[in-house]
C-alpha cells in the first residue's frame, strides 16, 4: 500500500485502496508523505479518530523516522468554544437567568476557557456531544460576527486555522473539508491550505457526508434554535422595539404545526418520500396548513430584523438567517418538477417523540456525492495533486466499484485502485457462529431469545462482549431483556452498557475497564455486556481480551423507507436490473463487513463472532454475504460453541497466570 501511495505520490494519480483490519493504512500513506516532504490534508470520517491521528499516529511516525514534521489540527467552528457567546451566556443573553444548574455548568466551561490554549470542545470530558450546552458557547457560519466579534483577537478559530495554513500536514474531517468546497465555490475566500496531496482515511463515509453538503433541509431544530436566539438577541439589542417574545413564540408553534401533521403512529424515526404534491402519508389540506403557518413565522420575523438590523450585529447576522431559511423552506416545499428517474430526492423525516415535540426535518438531496467530487478533481486537469482514498470496506470486487461508482471516480483518468487483504489469521483466531435454532429475526420472540444466549455466553466469559443491533429500538430492547436476565439472577452479575445511557466515548471507556479489571482480578469484578446500534458499527478498536464475543443480531439490510436506498432501486429496475443484487445485498454486505471488523484488531486477538440470522443459512444470498468476510473457523451447534468459550477462558486465564508469575 505504501508504494501505491508513493506511486500515486509521484504521478498525481488518484488512488482508492480497501485496505483490511490491521494493514497499518494510516502508517501506510504517513510514511510516504513523510520521507517525500508532501504537504498533505489528511481528512477522517470523526472527531475521535482526527484527534487519534494528530496525538498518536503522527507522532509515532516522525519519532520512528526522526523526522519533524509541522501538522497541524484543525476541527469545524463548533467543536471551539466562542468567547463572545459563552461571555453572552454567562450575562443570560443566550441562556434562562434563573436556571442554577445551567449557570454552574458555564461557569465550569469559563474557568476550563481562561486555562485552554486551543478552545476545543473535546477537552471537556464531561461535555456530551449532545449537551444542550454546545450550541449556546460555540458558534455557527451563520451566527459567527466575524471581524465585527468583540473577542476576535483571541479567537480560538481563527487560532486554528492560522495554524493550518503554516503546517506541513492539516488533519481535518471530512465534514470540514466539504464545507471549504462549498466556501470556495460561493466565492468566499480560502480556508484550508493549498496542499500536494489529500488523503480521505474512513473513505467510505464520503458519498453519504458529500450528500448532506450537496443538499438542503430545513428542519423543527433550526426554527427552535432560531426562536430562542431571537428572543435573547432581541431583547439584549432592541429591547421594545418588536414583540420578540411574540415572534420567537409564532417560530415555535410554526415547528409544533408540522409536528402535529397526522401520522400513523410510530415509537421510532420515520421518513416519508415526496414525489407527489406533499410527502407520502400526510393529507395535502393538511400540508398546505402547515407550510403556510412556517412561512409567515418566518416572514414576520424577517419584517421585524429588518427594521432593526442596524442596532447591532448580532441583529444583522439573525436577519440573515432568517432570509436563507425562508428562502430554503419556499424551495423546499414547491412542487419539484423534475422527472421521476431524477438522481434527486425529497423526503420528510420524524424523530421520535410525543406528537407536539416530535422533531422533524424537510431535505432534498442527490442520490450520490458523484456531482461534487467529478467536478472537484475535474476541475484541476493539469494539476499534480494526488488523491488517497481508504478505508478497511470500499467494495467486492477490483474495480471497488461500490464505493467509486457512488463518487463518480470511475469516469476519472489516472484513476488505480487497490485491494490489500487482512494480515490476521482469521482462521486460527476467530470463529463464526450461526445459530440455526434461533427464530427468524422478523419473529417478535428474536430478541428475547437472543438475549437469554447472549447472557449464558458472556456469563462464561465474565462480560467482554460487545452486541451490535441494526437499530435503536432494538440495543434497547435488547438492553432491557438482559437487565432484566441480571436483576433475577438467570445468569452471572454483568454490566449492561447500552447506547444512550452516556456517551460514545464514556461507554467503550468504562467497557475496556471493565475488561482491563477483569484481566487482572477476574474473580471480584463484575463483567460487562455492551449493547450498541449502528453508530457502534464502525471507529470503534476495542483490542487483546477486552472484547471476545461480537454479537450481531440480523443482516444490516437498509431501512426501506430510506429515500437513498428507493431512489436506487427505482434507477436500477427502471433499467432492468434487480434491486436486491444491485443494491440491497452490496450495501448488506458492506455494512456486516465492517460490524465484523471490531472483533480481531491485533494479532493476538481472539474471539468468536455470533450473527444470529439464521437467513445465513437459509437463503441463496447467504453465501455470498459469508464469502465477503474473512474465512473464520465455524462452529455449527450450541455445544461447540460452549468449547470454544471455554478455550477462550481457559486461554486468558493461563495467559494471567503466566504474566502473574
Amino acid at each position: 500500500m505504501a508504494l501505491a501511495v508513493v506511486q500515486a505520490m509521484e504521478a498525481g494519480e488518484r488512488l482508492v485502496v480497501e485496505a483490511g483490519t490491521g494493514v497499518g493504512k494510516t502508517f501506510a500513506y504517513l510514511v510516504p508523505l513523510l520521507l517525500g516532504g508532501q504537504r498533505a490534508l489528511l481528512s477522517t470520517a470523526t472527531q475521535a479518530l482526527q484527534d487519534q491521528l494528530f496525538g498518536r499516529d503522527i507522532p509515532a511516525v516522525s519519532q520512528a523516522l526522526r523526522l519533524p514534521v509541522r501538522a497541524a489540527l484543525l476541527k469545524g467552528r463548533g467543536s471551539y468554544v466562542c468567547l463572545h457567546r459563552l461571555e453572552q451566556a454567562r450575562q443570560g443573553a443566550t441562556t434562562g437567568r434563573h436556571d442554577p444548574g445551567l449557570a454552574s455548568a458555564l461557569e465550569q466551561v469559563q474557568r476550563w476557557a481562561l486555562g485552554s490554549r486551543n478552545g476545543d470542545l473535546a477537552e471537556l470530558s464531561g461535555l456530551d456531544e449532545r449537551s444542550p450546552l454546545r450550541p449556546i458557547i460555540s458558534s455557527t457560519r451563520e451566527n459567527c460576527l466575524g471581524s465585527a466579534c468583540p473577542r476576535v483577537a483571541d479567537c480560538h478559530v481563527n487560532r486554528a486555522r492560522r495554524e493550518a495554513l503554516q503546517a506541513d500536514w492539516v488533519v481535518i474531517n471530512h465534514h470540514l473539508f466539504l464545507a471549504d468546497q462549498q466556501l470556495r465555490d460561493s466565492g468566499v475566500a480560502e480556508r484550508l491550505p493549498a496542499t500536494d496531496v489529500v488523503v480521505f482515511d474512513e473513505a467510505h463515509q464520503l458519498n453519504d457526508i458529500a450528500i448532506q453538503f450537496l443538499g438542503q433541509s430545513v428542519g423543527s431544530a433550526q426554527l427552535h434554535d432560531l426562536a430562542r436566539d431571537l428572543s435573547t438577541q432581541g431583547a439584549l439589542w432592541a429591547r421594545g422595539m418588536r414583540p420578540w417574545g411574540h415572534l420567537a413564540l409564532r417560530l415555535v408553534q410554526a415547528a409544533h404545526a408540522v409536528s402535529q401533521l397526522p401520522l400513523a403512529p410510530s415509537a421510532g424515526p420515520v421518513r416519508s418520500r415526496w414525489m407527489e404534491r406533499c410527502p407520502h402519508g400526510v393529507a395535502v389540506s393538511d400540508w398546505v396548513r402547515a407550510v403556510l403557518v412556517v412561512e409567515h413565522a418566518l416572514t414576520a420575523t424577517r419584517d421585524a430584523l429588518e427594521a432593526t438590523s442596524g442596532a447591532a450585529a448580532e441583529l444583522q447576522k439573525l436577519l440573515e438567517r432568517t432570509e436563507a431559511l425562508g428562502a430554503g423552506w419556499r424551495v423546499l416545499t414547491q412542487p419539484d418538477d423534475a422527472h421521476p428517474n431524477t438522481p434527486v430526492v425529497r423526503w420528510l423525516e420524524w424523530g421520535a417523540g410525543g406528537t407536539a415535540a416530535r422533531p422533524w426535518r424537510l431535505a432534498r438531496a442527490p442520490v450520490d456525492g458523484s456531482p461534487l467530487f467529478s467536478s472537484l478533481l475535474d476541475s484541476e486537469p493539469g494539476s499534480a495533486r494526488s488523491w488517497v482514498f481508504t478505508s478497511a470496506t470500499l467494495g467486492s470486487d477490483a474495480s471497488l466499484s461500490w464505493f467509486t461508482q457512488r463518487l463518480g471516480l470511475q469516469a476519472l483518468d489516472r484513476l488505480r485502485t487497490l485491494r490489500v487483504s487482512s494480515p490476521f489469521d482469521h482462521a486460527a483466531q476467530a470463529a463464526l457462529y450461526v445459530p440455526h435454532d434461533l427464530p427468524e429475526p422478523s419473529d417478535p420472540g428474536h430478541t428475547r431469545a437472543l438475549a437469554d444466549r447472549v447472557a449464558r455466553w458472556a456469563s462464561r466469559l465474565g462480560g467482554r462482549t460487545l452486541v451490535l443491533t441494526t437499530t435503536l429500538r432494538a440495543a434497547s430492547r435488547m438492553a432491557a431483556q438482559l437487565q432484566d436476565l441480571v436483576s433475577e439472577g438467570r445468569c452471572a452479575p454483568l454490566q449492561v452498557l447500552a447506547q444512550g445511557q452516556l456517551s460514545k466515548r464514556a461507554l467503550l471507556a468504562r467497557f475496556r475497564l471493565a475488561g482491563q479489571a477483569q484481566t487482572a482480578a477476574p474473580d471480584p469484578v463484575v463483567g460487562a455486556v455492551l449493547v450498541a446500534s449502528m453508530a457502534f458499527w464502525e471507529g470503534v478498536d476495542l483490542s487483546g481480551d477486552v472484547l471476545q464475543l461480537l454479537v450481531i443480531d440480523k443482516l444490516p439490510f437498509p431501512p426501506p423507507d430510506d429515500p437513498f436506498i428507493q431512489a436506487r432501486v427505482h434507477e436500477l429496475e427502471a433499467a432492468g436490473h434487480s434491486a436486491f443484487n444491485g443494491c440491497y445485498l452490496p450495501e448488506t454486505a458492506m455494512s456486516l463487513k465492517q460490524g465484523v471488523g471490531r472483533l480481531i484488531r491485533s494479532e493476538s486477538d481472539q474471539g468468536i463472532l455470533v450473527i444470529a440470522d439464521r437467513r445465513l443459512l437459509t437463503r441463496s444470498y447467504g453465501n455470498r454475504l459469508l464469502a465477503e468476510l474473512p474465512t473464520m473457523h465455524r462452529l455449527v451447534d450450541e455445544a461447540q460453541m460452549q468449547g470454544a468459550l471455554e478455550a477462550l477462558v481457559s486461554t486468558r486465564l493461563s495467559t494471567t497466570d503466566r504474566s502473574a508469575s
